[in-house]
């Protein structure tokens, strides 16, 4: 606490007045910090809250990509599942025309592994469907 001199009727005016305008301007100061402050905070604010959109927008675009690279895996197998099929038919053909008949085994494992992974691949879909809602 400051302390003043005494002079005759109270107080030294001028002391007080330096005093009170210390006062203001230390008051003046910490104004001055408290809004540099308030600026940093919302300048804070408005960055991250560019950086979640921007992250969202980033978010949907490459969920969007996965779908048509999904899209194109789906349509890789059904060309897969054509050819065997396809293959299947001539070789059988084949055989038929020279040979004994194919080894169904073998084609039955060729589609159960294409229908496993299409099982996979739809499990992904949906997990990518769900985590998208």
């Amino acid at each position: 606490m400051e302390s003043f001199n005494i002079v005759k009727r109270g107080y030294d005016p001028k002391e007080v007045d330096d005093y009170i305008e210390t006062l203001e301007q230390v008051i003046k100061s910490y104004k001055e910090k408290d809004n540099a402050i308030k600026n940093a905070i919302i300048s804070a604010q408005m960055a991250a809250d560019n950086i979640l959109k921007n992250s969202q927008v980033e978010i949907s675009l490459r969920k969007n990509q996965a779908f048509a690279q999904l899209r194109e895996i789906y349509e890789s197998i059904e060309i897969q599942r054509s050819r065997v099929q396809a293959f299947q038919d001539d070789y059988n053909n084949l055989i038929r025309q020279y040979l004994s008949p194919p080894d169904d085994a073998s084609i039955a494992l060729i589609f159960s592994r294409i229908d496993e992974l299409e099982n996979i691949l739809r499990e992904i879909s949906t997990e990518m469907e769900a985590e998208a809602q």
